[in-house]
């Protein structure tokens, strides 16, 4: 939404794709669910130490 409360696509989709982790980091998690699944635990976020960004 803007200031005006009208929806605003354009800004939507760029918030969208700068919220989205990247491939790396999704080929990361992906990798450490499935080890931490074989030996009986669940991974539930991942923090990036660069960014801070928090993963679930």
């Amino acid at each position: 939404m803007n200031g005006e409360g009208y929806r605003d696509p354009t800004a939507d989709r760029a918030i969208g794709r700068a919220n989205q982790m990247s491939h790396k980091m999704r080929e990361a998690l992906y990798a450490l669910r499935a080890i931490a699944s074989l030996l009986g635990f669940e991974i539930v976020v991942v923090r990036d130490k660069r960014t801070g960004k928090e993963y679930r």
